[in-house]
């Protein structure tokens, strides 16, 4: 034994070329031995379970440009859609609810309502629910229990709005109810108790409620139209109440390049107004938190592209920006990546090298600095771009007018933009209006921000000014567009620009937009629509327009003198009935407006073309469904605005044209041939 430590330490002494002696050597060993052991033993005694090691993960094969970015060291996890759900009321209906319900959803739904206070000692000054248990309330004709369905923006921030998906499960029509508050889960909805989930629950992300929007162009009341009645949405219904961070995953485990991607992100994207939190936390070697800023609220799917583009070092961003403008000439098809690494970056070191590419006589690195400019809110882009919207064509022009609507560069963007509202290609008409109704938002807020601070500051939150400044516009602003909120039901735009247009959204924020000056009905009028439910009449020119509406979910009956301007119009229409008031109106809700106008439309009496929306939350939906019911986060899917004409009110859409890709609504514009009644 003696000789065997002797060699080893003669072994060791030559490798090191230092003298060491055996004795020594031997302590060394033992003392080393002993620890390890020691080690061992506690860690074997240990409750705390090892972390399991990952595999090293060789290099990803990136282009060599794209070296560095955080998308190339890591995995974002919770960014693909996802499902939630769950079982709500809807109330309201007219003798349509109550029918069987199946016995886990009944006894589901009557927990559900004991716990919200519902029982036959309730003393509340709701009549709906005073003195009534919650079986009793399931057997009202005028309730219905609904399956709700919605997809959530990934990582959406607490506050959040988006479309909701309502189907009935006990009623033969959900036309003109309203949804009560749901609780919205992770995954497909399962009563409480099932097999699916016996006595457990999903986690919560959102809540939703309001009123139930049907098909807008369907005949109220009846089914004999093809319309199906049980199935509905509620527009902007749904609301994230439990904001979850998105995960970045990196690919080796690694302490400091984990500390140095949270330093880039914060850098980058520091805490805002309405943030509690940093943008990006460390959980440990390999797991980074994420979550959206309020500020990016409105396109998460932005944020997480620029999150990916990010690069690790931040020491040199000029030269990095150098690099990724050269690439863009060398290398075009990485276009779209290069402008989001250009953006991420920020700043003067981004804007320097991007704005020697703003007219370059290539398209593909022209529109992709313009991109990186616009999005940065540089002014010097805002002239390349008002020449592409003028006089380019196609998804070009169209890319060109939505990122106008980003730069802050004076009234020369607003008037460019203007006359964009006059073109005869409906889906630039749409885009500038869309673009400048974003401008005119923006400078509401920074007036009622300018108001507030001039009263001391503090009198009202910075969410409060901002949703304040997207429900009302006043008229006479740079963008030339006027905003009314009407009942609280929906928004009326006014754009007095351009041949008149009757415009409709039928997701998002409820929307009437009237193109043109003070369009009117034309007079002598006689429309009847809806089996005679609804009846216009004016007997000559000068004559008033009389109009009378039985609804049948309320089964009362209103008539009234109507104004002959449609945007006056809508606002009557849509008017609470008070027996009390003269100048009431006809009690209509956002889809019967919006029939009504489509029915005075198509028997000629406006020359206004009519438009709406293309439905794209089934869509939104199934995606969300084939993604994983478990997913945390969905991904904002990158639609087409698709323009949809409609030759005949009796032929299938067909389409005309199409936009680059965009996260709006598609657009489908109806009959431009109106006809006039007999």
């Amino acid at each position: 034994m003696e000789r065997f430590f002797r060699d080893a330490a003669q072994r060791l002494s030559a490798r090191s070329r230092r003298p060491l002696r055996w004795p020594g050597f031997v302590a060394a060993w033992l003392g080393v031995a002993l620890v390890g052991g020691m080690a061992g033993g506690m860690a074997g005694c240990s409750s705390t379970p090892k972390r399991p090691e990952r595999a090293a993960v060789p290099p990803r094969d990136v282009p060599a440009i794209m070296r560095g970015l955080i998308g190339t060291e890591a995995n974002f996890n919770g960014i693909d859609p996802v499902l939630v759900s769950g079982y709500g009321l809807v109330v309201g209906l007219n003798g349509t609810g109550g029918g069987p319900l199946n016995d886990r959803v009944a006894a589901h739904m009557e927990r559900e309502m004991g716990l919200m206070g519902i029982a036959r000692a309730n003393d509340s000054v709701n009549p709906n629910i005073a003195g009534r248990s919650p079986r009793q309330l399931l057997r009202d004709p005028s309730t219905a229990v609904v399956r709700v369905i919605a997809a959530i923006p990934p990582g959406a921030p607490e506050g959040t709005q988006f479309d909701v998906y309502v189907q009935a499960l006990n009623a033969t029509s959900i036309e003109g109810g309203t949804l009560w508050t749901t609780t919205l889960q992770v995954g497909d909805a399962s009563p409480f108790g099932s097999p699916i989930s016996p006595g457990r629950k999903t986690i919560t992300l959102a809540k939703a409620r309001g009123a139930v929007f049907i098909n807008p162009f369907a005949t109220p009341g009846e089914s004999e139209d093809g319309v199906t009645r049980t199935v509905g949405r509620v527009l902007s219904g749904g609301v994230v109440s439990s904001p979850l961070k998105i995960e970045i995953l990196l690919d080796n485990a690694s302490m400091q390049r984990a500390r140095l991607m949270v330093s880039a992100i914060n850098s980058r994207f520091p805490a805002g107004p309405g943030d509690d939190d940093d943008t990006a936390r460390g959980r440990n070697d390999s797991s980074i938190a994420l979550r959206v800023p309020r500020r990016f609220m409105h396109e998460p799917a932005a944020f997480i592209q620029l999150v990916k583009h990010l690069q690790v070092d931040q020491s040199y961003p000029e030269v990095y920006a150098q690099m990724y403008s050269q690439a863009l000439l060398s290398d075009p098809q990485y276009a779209d990546e290069l402008s989001w690494a250009l953006e991420a970056i920020g700043g003067n070191p981004a804007l320097r090298f991007a704005r020697s590419l703003y007219d370059h006589p290539e398209l593909v690195p022209r529109l992709a600095a313009l991109k990186a400019g616009a999005r940065l809110n540089d002014p010097q882009a805002a002239p390349m771009l008002m020449e592409m919207a003028a006089q380019s064509s196609g998804g070009e022009r169209i890319q060109a007018i939505g990122l106008l609507s980003l730069i802050d560069a004076g009234p020369l963007v607003d008037e460019s933009l203007r006359k964009l509202l006059a073109e005869g290609e409906l889906v630039v008409r749409v885009a500038a209006y869309e673009a400048l109704l974003d401008r005119a938002q923006r400078s509401e807020f920074n007036r009622l921000l300018a108001e507030d601070r001039a009263l001391g500051g503090g009198q009202a939150s910075y969410f409060a000014l901002e949703a304040l400044s997207r429900i009302n516009i006043p008229a006479g602003n740079l963008q030339g567009i006027e905003r009314r909120p009407i009942g609280g039901k929906f928004l009326l735009d006014l754009v007095p620009v351009g041949d008149p247009l009757i415009y409709i959204t039928q997701q998002g924020q409820p929307r009437v937009v009237i193109f043109g000056k003070q369009p009117e009905l034309e007079r002598p009028l006689v429309v009847s629509a809806w089996s005679q439910q609804l009846l216009f009449a004016s007997d000559d020119e000068r004559s008033p327009i009389r109009a009378r509406f039985h609804n049948p979910l309320t089964r009362a009956t209103a008539a009234q003198v109507v104004p002959a301007r449609i945007g006056d119009l809508v606002a009557t229409l849509a008017r609470n009935i008070e027996p009390d008031d003269p100048t009431g109106g006809l009690g209509m809700s956002y889809s019967q407006v919006v029939g009504t106008l489509y029915a005075l439309q198509q028997q000629g009496a406006t020359p206004a073309a009519f438009a709406t929306e293309r439905d794209r939350l089934v869509a939104e939906l199934l995606d969300a469904g084939s993604s994983g019911q478990r997913k945390i986060r969905p991904e904002t899917t990158q639609d087409r605005e698709e323009i949809v004409v409609f030759a005949k009110p009796d032929e299938k859409p067909t389409a005309t044209a199409a936009a680059q890709p965009s996260t709006r609504p598609e657009i489908v514009p109806v009959d431009q041939t109106p006809r006039k009644a007999e």
